[in-house]
């Protein structure tokens, strides 16, 4: 009886240690913060035993999806996929999206309107140079949408390993961190997300503008639509019906340094997945110190669904 008693605590602290081993891939100041919230999401969640993404079918695409759910991020690793290989994933994973040209900007993946190219180098081998960073603030991809309940895949094609990251933090779990005064301030406030304000779409054109809403309204506190988790909303932006509100800048603020946060440092092969209404990400600096002004390859491909 002694035996099996500790052959099975053996095995508890086994799954327990695979289940949290992204904890220690998080700042150290979040590290704590982490190990508090293991009985909730668990960003950076790896889905272990997979095999190779291309032949998944309806009960490996089932379980996916419901690990990004409960989790908001999802990593799987060692993957080999074309730009056609991961546009056939996200669709069997999700209704897949497809911005407009000009969304693209000035370096649009060739014949795969479905995919943007997060790269420091265009198409045609050119360094984009050092002040190009795409996605360097924290947002949400896609809430200026008329459904924002859609995840982005995120794909390592070619990088130097444990060179660059990008960062995520949790919108519902930061609802129990923050000051009583912020959550009543939250609870009246319903921002305004336009898609004329998204950085990254500032040279878009006046005819795509107009395939999207001219305002996308979401409440400061919501309930999240697949787990029933209580959720903090806020970016950047800042922006309520009666325009930009420079004193919720500090809420932004509070929001984005008491939440749990994951660094993702990118190894190649790496798929990473997330939940766009369970957390917002950023583009992280790289290791070592480098930063935008690093010519060493980065090549990610995004694709999104809806969820």
């Amino acid at each position: 009886m002694l035996r099996k008693c500790s052959l099975t605590l053996k095995i508890l602290l086994i799954i327990t240690f695979i289940n949290i081993n992204h904890c220690f891939e998080l700042d150290d100041k979040d590290e704590l913060s982490c190990k508090l919230v293991q009985d909730h999401a668990k960003m950076g969640f790896v889905i272990y035993d997979i095999g190779d993404v291309r032949k998944i079918g309806p009960d490996e695409v089932h379980r996916i999806r419901s690990k990004l759910v409960e989790n908001g991020v999802v990593v799987i690793k060692n993957q080999t996929l074309t730009r056609e290989d991961q546009v056939v994933l996200s669709s069997k994973l999700g209704n897949i999206i497809v911005l407009p040209p000009s969304f693209e900007g000035n370096d649009p993946e060739p014949g795969y309107p479905e995919i943007q190219r997060v790269t420091n180098y265009f198409h045609n081998g050119t360094w984009k140079g050092k002040t190009h960073c795409f996605g360097c603030y924290w947002h949400k991809d896609g809430d200026f949408q008329e459904n924002g309940y859609m995840f982005s895949l995120l794909y390592a094609d070619q990088v130097a390993n444990n060179r660059s990251s990008t960062k995520f933090l949790d919108n519902c779990e930061v609802l129990g961190r923050l000051d009583k005064t912020t959550v009543q301030v939250l609870s009246r406030t319903v921002f305004a997300i336009s898609v004329r304000d998204i950085p990254d779409f500032v040279k878009a054109t006046e005819e795509d503008y107009l395939l999207y809403p001219n305002y996308k309204r979401y409440n400061g506190i919501y309930t999240h639509p697949g787990n029933g988790r209580r959720c903090a909303y806020v970016t950047a932006d800042l922006v309520t019906d009666a325009g930009y509100i420079p004193e919720l800048k500090p809420i932004f603020e509070e929001v984005t340094e008491r939440s749990v946060k994951y660094r993702h440092f990118w190894e190649q092969g790496d798929i990473v997945i997330w939940d766009n209404l369970a957390v917002m990400h950023r583009a992280g600096t790289s290791g070592g110190g480098t930063g935008p002004a690093d010519k060493t390859p980065r090549m990610l491909y995004r694709t999104q669904s809806w969820l």
